[in-house]
């Protein structure tokens, strides 16, 4: 019995390219607790382009991509020269070269765990010769030349990854989407994913019958390592004294390789083993590392033993980068100190933690400060609309040590947009604040603060665009954190003349949306005791509502009708639902989220289906009989059919789904978001306007 399980470890057990393929690909993906918060690091480090091919937005990687780098950096080449990326990968060329590929790529390593699954393969050909030039044409295509072309416009395309990759596919959207906190955000999916998605799986099946088919067709980083093939000082190097050609190789290698280190060799050493003349060797330069010729049992010995204080001096690195990138943290943050604090103290003791004055200093490197400033409005602060926002202040950009505090602009609405250059909506929506700064500069405050991931010169994209928007940079990612953010933008957040939120979300917006967001909000008029008396006794008087029409919160709801389902001819009508609250749910059949979310409106039904209106508007994209299905889930909610996709246009909406919106008893929009909900959000939602 021991005999067969010394036998069976010495038949499977992991070889030393193995275990350093796994070993690398936890060193780019150490940042493991992404995965259980569902957020991508945006620490130091994502500054460092990793050798491998790894995704930027995957939840655990450490590092950036140095194919997604190339590609941003061409796309801001009209404003500066891509040093920096361009010199990483000639240093990880000319040092490694497609080594890098064969042991330290975790793509590498999915596609070769994928190859082991029991299936026939096909071997290399001249059909997988010829393809193997695939990948010097996507290379050309869609990493230089589209970006490049962009460029001219200041608008960033990083083609590859957008329309092909499946690293960002399998290890960046996936892995994002695996976190059940994520869950909303499967209604954001859109085209663009399920193309890239079903890329994914043509690779992956592929790479089943293929050895690293990806690898050998497509992957563009490979492509570049290979122009390095024969400057690289790493890797297996054929003596060409003891070569006698005999082409075994060659022909027991699974590349498309024509000699060993040539552009498609991944240096994976196997083909030692092979050569009968023992003329290839691992070499750095003309230093030969390792002989593939017999050794004295001491010379043995000693290699032995430099292998284990080696691998243990590896271990130790590897368990301290684990403990450094996944260690609890303390919340640190102002941002986060004041939500908890304005949670937790009554607001008649906040200490008052104020902006940079004589005596309070101010990190003009971090730039950015975040703080709570006693008010007498007693409304918590938060970043749900209706909240007081969290005080903060940031450095500007083009100034002179000039900042923009928040606490500086009562009295007028404040817009606030977070941007990034690298995000492509951000760039475009950039000229409807431009337009809105321009038409409303004199009543109104705005800020456009730019992410902390900085990949571009900002200064010269604001001046290349001629924007004169206040720029100001969030150096820590502090402000957007209290706000609710993360790294998805970009992101827009309205305050009224008292600092408290009227619209916070992600996503882009137009002029006409920003326009109805400010409007209302400069017709406010600071009202005394005796005006709001008056405005009382006025108010006892019944007259026309005079309401704004729109599809922001405290607006009316457009009039619709729709036709219900499981009826004879019925509607459902808004204008006659006058007098009580009504919850509106857009969902489809085909939209796995909005499916999971119906219990909740059918509980919603069940318990207040008395004193408030519910009707379920199914898309106007029909892909399944939706009768059927409401049959057979037992659900008794009034359900419509927006047949031309009107009414949820008419409330901001799109293709994306789930949407609620819950209007109260007068017939104004309370809520109008994107996203699955809740029963207790419903519930939270109903419950003051009954």
């Amino acid at each position: 019995m021991v005999e067969q399980k010394k036998s069976w470890w010495q038949n499977h057990r992991p070889s030393k390219r193995r275990l350093i393929q796994v070993y690398a690909a936890l060193l780019h993906n150490a940042n493991i607790k992404g995965f259980v918060e569902g957020e991508i690091y945006t620490g130091p480090t994502k500054n460092v382009c990793v050798p491998g091919f790894n995704c930027y937005s995957c939840p655990a990687a450490v590092g950036a991509c140095p194919l997604g780098a190339l590609q941003n950096a061409l796309a801001s080449s009209c404003a500066r020269a891509p040093y920096y990326v361009l010199g990483i990968l000639m240093l990880f060329g000319l040092t490694l070269g497609r080594t890098i590929c064969g042991w330290l790529c975790p793509l590498g390593l999915i596609q070769e765990l994928v190859h082991k699954l029991p299936t026939p393969k096909l071997g290399k050909n001249r059909l997988t010769r010829a393809l193997s030039w695939l990948k010097y044409v996507i290379l050309g295509v869609f990493v230089i030349a589209i970006p490049l072309a962009y460029s001219v416009q200041s608008f960033p395309v990083p083609a590859f990854c957008k329309y092909i990759c499946p690293a960002g596919t399998l290890e960046g959207a996936m892995g994002l989407l695996s976190n059940p906190g994520n869950t909303p955000y499967f209604s954001m999916l859109g085209i663009l994913f399920t193309r890239k998605f079903v890329i994914l799986v043509l690779i992956l099946t592929a790479c089943i019958f293929i050895y690293r088919a990806f690898c050998r067709f497509i992957c563009p980083l490979g492509a570049i390592y290979g122009l390095f093939a024969r400057l690289s000082l790493l890797g297996v190097k054929v003596e060409a004294s003891k070569c006698t050609h005999c082409g075994r190789c060659v022909s027991h290698c699974k590349m498309d390789v024509r000699r060993v280190g040539d552009h498609e060799c991944i240096h994976c050493g196997e083909c030692e083993g092979v050569c009968p003349e023992k003329a290839i060797s691992w070499k750095l330069g003309s230093i030969r590392l390792k002989s593939n010729e017999g050794t004295d049992k001491t010379a043995e010995k000693t290699r032995r033993a430099r292998s284990i204080i080696a691998w243990i001096i590896a271990l130790a690195v590897l368990a301290g980068v684990l403990w450094y990138y996944n260690r609890p943290l303390e919340e640190s943050s102002d941002a986060t100190a004041q939500q908890v604090q304005a949670e937790v103290t009554p607001p008649q003791y906040e200490e008052a933690i104020l902006p940079e004055t004589d005596d309070a200093p101010f990190d003009h490197e971090q730039g950015t400060a975040v703080a709570d400033v006693p008010v007498e409005d007693d409304t918590p602060a938060g970043n749900e609309v209706g909240m007081r926002c969290p005080d903060f202040t940031v450095s500007l950009y083009s100034s002179d040590g000039e900042r923009f505090a928040l606490a500086d602009t009562r009295g007028k609405p404040v817009v606030i947009n977070f941007w990034a250059t690298w995000c492509t909506p951000c760039v475009g929506e950039l000229p409807y604040f431009q337009q809105l700064y321009d038409n409303y500069g004199e009543q109104i405050e705005l800020v456009a603060i730019h992410s902390n991931l900085v990949t571009d010169d900002v200064q010269a994209f604001i001046d290349s665009e001629g924007l004169s928007i206040p720029f100001a940079l969030d150096a820590d990612g502090s402000v957007i954190q209290s706000l609710g953010g993360s790294t998805m933008l970009p992101m827009t957040v309205v305050l009224d003349r008292d600092g408290k939120i009227v619209y916070n979300k992600v996503g882009s917006v137009t002029y006409a949306q920003l326009e109805s967001l400010v409007t209302p909000l400069l017709a406010e008029e600071t009202m005394t005791p005796d005006d709001e008396r008056e405005e009382a006794e006025i108010a006892t008087v019944p007259i026309e509502d005079d309401t704004p029409v729109g599809n922001e919160v405290g607006m009316r709801c457009p009039d619709f009708t729709v036709s219900l389902y499981s009826s004879d001819g019925e509607q459902f009508a808004l204008a006659d639902t006058r007098g009580k609250p009504t919850v509106i749910n857009f969902w489809a059949t085909w939209c796995t989220p909005c499916v999971g979310e119906l219990p909740y409106f059918q509980q919603l039904y069940d318990n207040y289906g008395e004193q408030i209106e519910v009707v379920a508007i199914h898309s106007n994209l029909v892909t399944d009989d939706v009768q059927a299905f409401i049959d057979s889930e037992g659900l008794t909610i009034p359900f419509a059919l927006d047949a031309d996709g009107s009414v949820i246009k008419s409330l901001g909406g799109s293709t994306l789904l789930p949407m609620t919106v819950v209007l109260d008893s007068g017939g104004s929009i309370v809520y109008n978001k994107v996203g699955s909900v809740t029963y207790a959000e419903l519930e939270s939602l109903i419950a003051p306007l009954l």
